[in-house]
């Protein structure tokens, strides 16, 4: 990949990453002062399609850096990522497909 692209995608990935981090705030903001929202805070796994450190590294990061959110566990095997999140809601199937969408994706288009 050239430099140009790679430049590119990191753009794209800091751009992505800035949306997340407004939505978490909004989201955390509405939770705390609204303490009558029901909230479902849990643990789930996320498989990973990272695997060089600096792409692992930068996912759990970028998860951990997110409120609501933070990165608890990487197994030996380095297949998934282990988080805790604040409200994991009804659909924990969604909230992983877009903890993948929203931050993996753009940080394995800038890295390969």
């Amino acid at each position: 990949m050239n430099a140009i692209r790679r430049l590119w995608y990191v753009v794209v990935y800091l751009v992505r990453f800035s949306k997340e981090l407004t939505l978490a705030n909004y989201q955390v903001a509405k939770l705390v002062l609204s303490p009558r929202l029901p909230i479902r805070p849990g643990f789930l796994s996320i498989p990973l399609d990272a695997r060089t450190d600096f792409e692992i590294t930068s996912f759990a990061n970028s998860i951990t850096l997110t409120p609501g959110t933070i990165s608890v566990h990487i197994p030996d095997d380095r297949r998934s990522i282990v988080i805790h999140a604040i409200d994991v809601g009804d659909d924990v199937d969604a909230l992983r497909q877009a903890t993948k969408d929203a931050l993996e994706a753009p940080i394995l288009r800038f890295t390969r």
